[in-house]
């Protein structure tokens, strides 16, 4: 019987991020299994943010332990991540954002997060696009970027890899085993791995793999997407990340052209027992409706970017993101059975909170205790729930559509 001490089931950013932080913690034996290719899901359609100003403060620690790794993982791997640190812009154009945005700032400081009050010059150079005149107040957050989250995934696993975890792709984890209340390992297609700590991270399937051992993971697949312009003189420089909360929309360069993500009012929410299990030719869109919600936006945009009816929108990408109720991630121990945790609920920041919660979830494990750990991250915290029902999947979906503001 093969024996490792951790086992992780999910081979995206989370369950790479884990596997390398706990290499780097110890020299225990470690195995991740993916029933695809690595990082082929959510992981491989992100927009690639990186950022550390979040209306909840727990994840702002979080986010600053990605933006710290990326370096680390550059000098361990010889390769280059190609993180592009455009910093963050963000804007207010409501009494409420403006609070919001102020406390941020406060929250920021706290955590040794770097943030400035940009001027009216600084702003125009960052999003020449930007009608400046509907803008209360901003801040600037310059270490804050993007990269493809796709290379980041990979440089987690080459790291971990170079630590001596190992990792095998098109292995699916079938069934959990269980003695008593004691994780024994687990049974795939392959076989069975003995273990004493398994680790869930299994993206938007998370919540359906606990569930054959009748534990309740309180997430549900919602859709995320976002638009892609044509190159253009008039937004395509290389400015800045820009966040506006207002209208519930983010922009980033992308390619002289600039990507555009908008949180609408009603977010598509799938009963993760129906979708499929590659989800790499999977679109979470019908047709041609993502047009509709985009024009459905164009009011409330247009009054922070003026252009956007004569922007050539050239491109779209959607994907699945994994959502909690309430919008906090869900990490730590599953307090039924000894040995087993779980990393679920993004909440869309994957990428941003994936050194963060690789190096939580490595204290956790190795030592028992984390220092930036939140108890807002508890799995327990939802009590008994049923994450395929209707009314749970509704309240998911809203709480990416109230992301980045308060719903009217």
């Amino acid at each position: 019987m093969i024996f490792y001490d951790h086992i992780i089931v999910g081979g995206g950013i989370l369950g790479a991020s884990i596997a390398y932080h706990i290499s780097k913690k110890s020299n225990d034996s470690i195995l991740v299994i993916e029933r695809n290719d690595f990082a082929s899901a959510a992981s491989s359609r992100s927009a690639g943010l990186v950022l550390q100003g979040s209306t909840k403060q727990s994840n702002i620690p979080l986010a600053k332990k990605t933006v710290e790794v990326i370096s680390t993982l550059e000098e361990e791997t010889g390769e280059n991540l190609e993180y592009h640190q455009t910093g963050s812009l963000r804007l207010a154009s409501s009494k409420a954002r403006v609070d919001e945005l102020n406390s941020m700032i406060e929250t920021a400081s706290i955590f040794d997060v770097e943030v400035s009050a940009p001027n009216d010059q600084d702003i125009k150079r960052m999003a020449p696009w930007l009608n400046q005149e509907v803008v209360q107040h901003a801040a600037f957050f310059p270490s804050d970027g993007y990269l493809d989250s796709y290379q980041l995934t990979w440089h987690y696993i080459k790291a971990a890899k170079n630590n001596g975890a190992q990792f095998s792709a098109n292995l699916g984890a079938t069934e959990i085993v269980v003695d008593g209340n004691k994780i024994q390992g687990i049974n795939t297609t392959n076989g069975k791995f003995c273990c004493s700590n398994l680790i869930l991270a299994g993206g938007v399937w998370t919540s359906l793999f606990a569930s054959k051992i009748n534990i309740a993971i309180a997430a549900a697949p919602v859709r995320s997407h976002y638009w892609l312009t044509a190159p253009d003189f008039d937004y395509g420089s290389e400015g800045s990340i820009t966040i506006m909360p207002d209208v519930s929309a983010y922009t980033r360069p992308e390619l002289g052209g600039l990507l555009l993500g908008v949180q609408e009012n009603e977010c598509a929410v799938f009963d993760a027992r129906k979708l499929p299990e590659d989800l790499q030719y999977f679109s979470p869109t019908l047709g041609e409706d993502h047009w509709d919600i985009l024009l459905d936006s164009y009011s409330e945009l247009s009054r922070f970017f003026p252009k956007i009816e004569n922007a050539n929108f050239s491109s779209y990408i959607s994907g699945l993101s994994s959502y909690t109720p309430d919008g906090e991630i869900i990490l730590g121990p599953i307090e039924e059975i000894d040995g087993l945790y779980v990393a679920a609920g993004d909440c869309g920041s994957g990428v941003s909170l994936s050194g963060g919660i690789g190096s939580v979830m490595s204290d956790l494990i190795v030592d028992g205790k984390s220092d930036i750990y939140s108890s807002s991250f508890r799995p327990s915290r939802f009590g008994k729930v049923d994450p395929f029902d209707g009314e749970f999947l509704k309240n998911c979906a809203m709480a990416r559509s109230s992301k980045s503001r308060k719903m009217k």
